[in-house]
């Protein structure tokens, strides 16, 4: 079991990120405060919680911040304290919805699994897609494009580390069947899913539409890590919302993910569906070309193949 919330372990690596991004050394905040060494490790790795005081004088201690920036962290210093099992992810005015915290989080898990009904899951989209996807939010962006597909990307980063865990993707087939501004991407996007459910920590499993014709809720991930509790990740349109209370996250684990299992395809029957499916795009209709013609970017869905 967790010593300490999953809210304290991402202030503690975003204290640590500011303070390096201001110079200053654990040693100049120990100096400044008076602080022992290990209490400011402790503080920095999430190993234990921190008082809206302390923090005022950590930040004080980092010197030149900006007090909008010292307000948002008190804030999310409060959502710690009160530990009520669940928060909206916080969002400053250097980021995009909550892809920061889901960074954080998803890269400290040892096992992730989600659920996409609509989109290609985050860590597998192709540059092109992402691009589509983050231009259709641009007007609730603070971000600018090129800068949010790059964090996308980046992200993506912790497929390939050296002991990357398990990922386990479950995608409704409606999500593959939708075209995004031009097929060539959708052809390239399925491709590159392909490829990746071949890696060995990777499994791509297709709910389809015709066992599950409608979906089970919205988008979500469950992490779990090898020394904290499991935490539940549920994507929103402006925010995200992660839950940590244990009974809220058991039920998931409990009946949403053996209700996917049964539905979906097998990891093998899944690649074939996508490889099949990139085909379709590959092949696209006199209807597709138009579109491209026109320049007119818009969603639509490829017919089921009886």
């Amino acid at each position: 079991m967790g010593q300490v919330n999953a809210c304290y372990r991402e202030l503690g690596a975003e204290l640590r990120r500011r303070r390096e991004a201001a110079n200053v050394t654990p040693v100049m905040i120990a100096e400044e405060t008076g602080w022992s060494r290990s209490k400011i490790s402790r503080m920095e790795t999430g190993h234990s919680s921190i008082s809206a005081v302390d923090l005022v004088f950590y930040l004080a201690a980092c010197r030149n911040m900006r007090p909008e920036q010292r307000e948002g962290l008190l804030e999310f210093c409060q959502t710690a304290a009160n530990n009520e099992g669940y928060w909206l992810s916080p969002r400053d005015e250097h980021s995009q919805s909550s892809l920061n915290s889901l960074i954080f989080h998803e890269s400290g898990a040892g096992r992730r699994i989600s659920y996409e009904p609509f989109l290609v899951p985050g860590l597998l989209q192709t540059p092109a897609y992402a691009r589509t996807r983050i231009v259709r939010g641009v007007a609730h962006m603070t971000r600018d494009v090129d800068e949010t597909v790059g964090i996308r990307m980046k992200r993506q980063a912790v497929l390939n580390r050296r002991s990357p865990g398990e990922f386990v993707f479950f995608v409704h087939e409606q999500a593959l069947r939708t075209q995004a501004v031009h097929p060539r991407i959708m052809h390239e996007q399925l491709l590159h899913m392909v490829l990746m459910a071949a890696l060995g920590h990777v499994t791509l499993r297709v709910v389809p539409a015709a066992r599950e014709p409608s979906t089970f809720g919205g988008p979500i991930s469950l992490f779990e890590f090898p020394q904290n509790d499991p935490l539940l990740y549920m994507d929103g349109f402006l925010t995200g919302v992660f839950i940590e209370r244990c009974d809220v996250v058991d039920d998931y684990f409990r009946y949403l993910i053996p209700e996917l299992r049964a539905v979906a395809l097998g990891p093998e029957d899944s690649r074939a569906l996508v490889a099949k499916l990139a085909d379709e795009y590959d092949r696209k209709s006199p209807l597709d070309v138009q579109v491209e013609q026109q320049g007119q970017p818009e969603w639509r869905c490829l017919p089921r193949s009886s």
